[in-house]
């Protein structure tokens, strides 16, 4: 084929891009000023740039990695507002991060969060840590390990996983690092593939999410012991 005719693997996210994200934002009704929706199109294009060569996420189409993972991400924010509405600076857990979702992501709309986020894999904890200090987030952190192994000081209010795992897994896994009042926020696709809590632990509210531009099934499970 011609390389004249031949259609770059990714193209560098533009202002149609752009425009698609603030639509979503706005469809959302978050409430995010002009430095954040700048932080999450720049966190955008740091996926992007990175994922030529770590291969973060399968996902290359632009309006994917739009819909997909930022404003999917974004898209559980209310709930899990509402459910972290008591506590002061609360201090969240995302478990298997990856690229960083949703944790980075909630770490750019909600600065007084404290958010953590762990994964076994070192390049993808890399790219979390250098788009930490990319994005000039003061309340994030990324660690390397494996969640079953790490031990914190002080207990995390919420856990959040997208993607993880079974959630009968992701909380057998993390539960040791739970306040004891503490909930677990998994976020997935059809409420039938994966539903099972384990003894001891309930599904307190489960929510349907409306993702902007994104039409497939989307749930929010929040348990609680």
């Amino acid at each position: 084929m011609n390389s004249l005719h031949r259609k770059p693997k990714s193209e560098i996210l533009g202002i149609s891009d752009h425009a698609l994200l603030e639509e979503g934002v706005a469809t959302l009704r978050l409430g995010l000023n002009s430095d954040q929706h700048a932080q999450l199109f720049k966190y955008g294009q740091l996926i992007q740039k990175w994922n030529r060569v770590y291969n973060l996420t399968a996902i290359r189409n632009n309006r994917e990695l739009i819909t997909h993972h930022l404003l999917d991400s974004l898209a559980v924010l209310p709930e899990i507002s509402f459910a972290l509405q008591a506590t002061t600076n609360p201090r969240i857990l995302d478990v298997g991060a990856g690229a960083g979702l949703p944790g980075l992501v909630l770490a750019i709309a909600q600065p007084s969060w404290q958010i953590t986020l762990i994964d076994t894999v070192q390049k993808k904890v890399a790219f979390m840590q250098q788009a930490i200090a990319s994005l000039g987030l003061k309340n994030a952190q990324a660690v390397h390990g494996r969640v079953e192994e790490f031990q914190v000081d002080a207990p995390f209010d919420l856990i959040c996983s997208r993607a993880f795992s079974s959630i009968g897994n992701f909380i057998a896994l993390s539960q040791h690092v739970l306040a004891e009042h503490g909930q677990f926020a998994a976020l997935k696709g059809r409420v039938e593939v994966d539903s099972e809590v384990p003894a001891g632990w309930q599904i307190n509210a489960l929510h349907p999410i409306d993702v902007p531009f994104l039409d497939e099934a989307r749930h929010l499970f929040m348990i609680k012991r």
